[in-house]
């Protein structure tokens, strides 16, 4: 039997919405085995398209844009827990909410979207790691590794194993957008809590879902960002 474990997975809303109803219903039938195996789990899920249609028609600050993504991923995280079995079905809203859901100890899992505006739902992912102790957080992207330049880029490299320090570095460049809805693949606020904390984060691509599985129970994955130094595949 494997080793029980407390993980935090992101999913990008990308995958959620718009609506691909055999890919939300593998993702809930994954998650619940997953649970099932005896795995503590904990589930934020990013607004998507939904949520980038919405901010690109609003002419308006970014606080407000980060609500309206906030909406759109709470949106997603309730179309996954009402698919899952395994689920608490409310949706938190805030740190204060997710601790009482978390502290009636329902052995299920708890869904989340966005908290408040200034955070991205990777932040999410690592914020709710770091208080409740969890040992990993797979990120379901649309990529398979975290590169040292963007995908799009035909001389990006793949990493297997990169430092918090070097992830830093790379997704500090300018190539990569840091603004509400497109914060691509994790915004730097995300790594400094992965860092302080020294979580480490397990990439995956999580168009199959069976990528997160195999992350969790196998310890197979696209990259991870963790203390040790970078190496290049």
């Amino acid at each position: 039997m494997y080793v029980q474990m407390k993980v935090v997975v992101k999913i990008s809303g990308k995958f959620i919405s718009p609506i691909d109803k055999p890919l939300v219903r593998e993702y809930a039938k994954t998650l619940d085995q997953i649970i099932e195996e005896g795995h503590e789990l904990f589930v934020v899920v990013g607004g998507g398209s939904i949520a980038r249609k919405y901010i690109d028609l609003v002419n308006s600050n970014n606080f407000l844009k980060d609500l309206i993504g906030i909406e759109a991923s709470r949106l997603n995280a309730r179309a996954l827990a009402y698919t899952m079995k395994h689920s608490i079905k409310r949706i938190p809203e805030s740190i204060d909410d997710l601790l009482k859901l978390y502290s009636l100890n329902f052995r299920k899992a708890i869904i989340s979207g966005g908290l408040q505006p200034g955070q991205s739902t990777n932040a999410v992912s690592l914020l709710i790691a770091e208080l409740v102790g969890a040992e990993l957080v797979v990120n379901a992207t649309t990529v398979d590794a975290l590169y040292d330049k963007p995908p799009s880029d035909p001389t990006a490299k793949k990493l297997l194993k990169v430092s918090y320090d070097e992830a830093l570095r790379i997704l500090s460049s300018t190539q990569w957008k840091q603004e509400p809805g497109r914060y691509e693949l994790f915004d730097l606020l995300s790594l400094h809590i992965a860092k302080r904390s020294k979580i480490p984060i397990a990439i995956v691509n999580g168009s199959d879902p069976l990528n997160v599985y195999n992350a969790i129970v196998k310890g197979y994955y696209g990259s991870l960002i963790t203390n040790e130094l970078s190496k290049e595949l």
